[in-house]
């Protein structure tokens, strides 16, 4: 019977581990899935890149596409949020030419925002601030790291290849964190392999039916010889 006292306590634990997991999947896509298709990760972005993608957003969503610099931790809002079309594609021109030098390597992100957040980042937009954390509300769920270069690649008007004026910065209170369901996706392509991979607790599936499949196993023999 020893072996009975312990087993049932580890299934309760692997069900609420495997409960603590959904929740956090959940959270991680809340707003809407979103998918950057061009620039190409570890590619190259000229001044004013061209970023276009997929996305399927959250009623009372919207998105924006915002520089972010890992090596300083800052994030460079830039308005206005973009427009997802029917056929759920978007696209837009970010402009880094006075924000990043040539050869910086950056980031560019995808982020969903409540209403909130959306009228906070317009105001950082407008005012030119870098932020080191997203306003509440607003959390990235895709991005692609690129690499600064001199000139556009798709024969836009060249800014400055140096930076020039560099946005004040100013840190913001809060975190990201929403309530939401997670939207359907069946309309965006290859878009729930962007969402896996902001699973903070990735593989909780397979742990979850090993974990399972030991409790029943245990019981069984517990069973056996009762």
């Amino acid at each position: 019977m020893s072996a009975y006292k312990w087993a049932l306590p580890l299934l309760v634990t692997v069900l609420l581990f495997a409960s603590a997991c959904t929740m956090a999947r959940a959270q991680s896509t809340q707003g809407g899935v979103v998918q950057i298709s061009s620039p190409p990760k570890n590619g190259n972005a000229g001044p004013t890149e061209r970023v276009s993608g997929k996305a399927q957003l959250s009623k009372g969503y919207s998105l924006w596409i915002v520089p972010y610099d890992p090596t300083a931790g800052k994030y460079y809002p830039q308005a206005p949020s973009l427009t997802v079309r029917s056929d759920a594609t978007w696209s837009s021109r970010l402009s880094v030419g006075t924000i990043f030098g040539v050869g910086k390597t950056f980031q560019i992100d995808a982020v969903v925002a409540d209403q909130s957040a959306s009228t906070a980042l317009s105001g950082y937009a407008a005012q030119r601030m870098a932020i080191t954390k997203l306003p509440p509300g607003a959390q990235a769920v895709d991005a692609v790291t690129v690499k600064r270069v001199a000139a556009d690649l798709t024969g836009a008007p060249s800014a400055s290849p140096s930076p020039s004026a560099v946005p004040r910065s100013v840190s913001t209170a809060g975190s990201s964190a929403t309530a939401g369901a997670s939207p359907s996706i069946a309309n965006v392509a290859q878009a729930s392999a962007a969402a896996s991979s902001q699973n903070p607790l990735p593989g909780f599936e397979a742990l979850y039916a090993l974990g399972a499949l030991a409790a029943v196993f245990l019981a069984l023999r517990v069973t056996r010889r009762s």
